[in-house]
């Protein structure tokens, strides 16, 4: 095995991983939320139910969530271009089968198969980068990944009206099948092999850890639906808890883990993390509700959502890439912090002005604030967790805080439902305002929380070298 140095960090090679794994994390990213304003159609056309049209998206985020850590895993041991691939190859192949699907049934099953794929790729791509840009400028990387994962939140809404509009549903996954081949294709061909560490194999740790993250998963997508004192969603939840505390046992007792939990020693890595969960509840916890708020209460259709969501999501594009730039300079604290505050402070005011009857119009300043806030603090959470770790251990740090924000994710859409349920319903616009209000204002309430994670990232002193002996290899593709 030979260390990282200089030749690793070429410029060409860096920008054209960059460039190739911020595509596919669009891709991942778009196909979300150009689903959702498909469900209506795909009620009419499969009919389907609406527990059955949720479930298209749960089954993505189930297995979107299950796989990361294994994946990450195997990537670090047996190469990172070689698991990305994988992941790139099966999210393609789900994007088929969804296209083909003629049942709610089938279509349930390829976007579990197609999530599996995307969380592999999403927790690679991030490695991959580490891998190629030194650590003084991982920050500007991270921006432009972040910018251009940013386009898919900012495009997915208009992007699905105008498919489902102008074309058909099954178009949304029909076009991610030319861009998976190309990117499959582009990856083999400019990103070269990167590896980590190779102890052996961990297989209780990968169970372990996939049926806990699953149980947990799965049972708090259904919570706010079937009832949290439901047999099944409880014993669920305590199953997967159970599960997650013996693979952390197991973990610290195995003298070959598949997650070192010494890793957690770093605070910066611990502290991005904690950020990392906090940003999944508020940001999946908020766009949950704040879209249906646009649809349901102010009586939008698929396309107005999407430019009524301009304002928060359209600047992503721009910010991102500036605040990379900037924690190269200054570190991630201060900026995690600030954005944790910019993100909250918008929804503090929301939820009390739509309770008040305001109009669309009083919402686009705070929307637009709200769109600095989350871009700050998600490419500076990733920067830190991957500037905090050594090169042979990149994967799984990636897997671990993408998995924590996935997990953040789940709980926030639970806790929106929660909340909204407590003091509304969907029966009238303004019980579905009664509800929205006090939601929103709990989310952000929780996004303050993730100053005090992020105050423990450490101040950015220097740029130590990557050590002479990680264990990381850089082969040409």
């Amino acid at each position: 095995m030979v260390s990282a140095d200089q030749g690793s960090y070429a410029p060409d090679r860096q920008r054209w991983t960059v460039v190739i794994v911020s595509f596919m994390s669009f891709m991942v990213g778009l196909d979300v939320l150009v689903l959702m304003t498909a469900l209506p159609t795909m009620r009419t056309e499969l009919g389907a139910d609406a527990a059955e049209l949720g479930w298209t998206i749960n089954a993505y985020e189930i297995g979107f969530a299950a796989l990361i850590l294994t994946g990450s895993s195997l990537g670090d041991r047996y190469g990172r271009r070689l698991l990305f691939l994988a992941g790139v190859a099966v999210f393609t192949l789900g994007s088929l089968w969804g296209a083909l699907s003629s049942t709610i049934e089938m279509l349930i099953l390829a976007r579990a198969f197609q999530g599996l794929g995307g969380g592999v790729a999403t927790a690679l791509s991030i490695a991959l980068i580490s891998a190629v840009t030194p650590p003084e400028r991982r920050g500007a990387a991270f921006g432009v990944w972040g910018a251009v994962t940013g386009m898919a939140v900012a495009l997915g809404p208009l992007v699905g009206g105008v498919i489902v509009h102008f074309l058909a549903w099954e178009w949304i996954f029909w076009l991610n099948v030319p861009i998976g081949v190309a990117l499959f294709a582009m990856t083999r061909w400019q990103i070269s092999e990167s590896k980590g560490e190779r102890p052996p194999v961990d297989p209780v740790g990968l169970v372990l850890s996939t049926i806990g993250v699953v149980a947990l998963a799965q049972a708090l997508l259904r919570g706010g639906d079937a009832g949290w004192t439901t047999p099944s969603v409880l014993y669920a939840i305590i199953g997967g808890l159970v599960f997650l505390a013996a693979f952390l046992f197991w973990e610290n007792r195995n003298p070959a883990p598949m997650m070192p939990l010494s890793i957690f020693r770093n605070l910066s890595f611990t502290g991005g993390c904690g950020a990392s969960f906090v940003m999944g509840v508020s940001l999946y916890g908020q766009a949950f509700l704040f879209s249906q708020y646009l649809q349901f209460a102010l009586g939008n259709d698929a396309l107005g959502v999407g430019f009524r969501l301009l304002p928060w999501v359209s600047l992503t594009p721009a910010i991102a890439p500036v605040v990379g730039r900037l924690t190269d300079r200054i570190g991630e604290r201060a900026l995690v912090a600030t954005g944790f505050v910019l993100f909250a402070a918008p929804f503090l005011v929301i939820g009390p002005l739509t309770m008040s009857g305001s109009t669309y119009g009083a919402l686009v300043v705070p929307l637009l604030v709200a769109g600095i806030g989350v871009p700050m603090t998600y490419v500076t959470m990733v920067s830190a967790v991957m500037r905090s770790v050594e090169p042979a251990r990149f994967a799984i740090a990636s897997g671990v805080s993408i998995t924590i924000r996935q997990v953040g994710a789940v709980f926030g859409v639970a806790v929106a439902v929660a909340v909204f349920s407590s003091y509304g319903d969907f029966t009238t616009p303004d019980r579905f305002v009664d509800g929205y209000g006090p939601a929103a204002t709990v989310l952000a309430v929780i996004t303050l929380v993730g100053v005090v994670p992020s105050l423990i990232i450490r101040p950015l002193t220097g740029h130590a070298p990557a050590p002479a002996d990680t264990g990381a290899t850089h082969a040409p593709s």
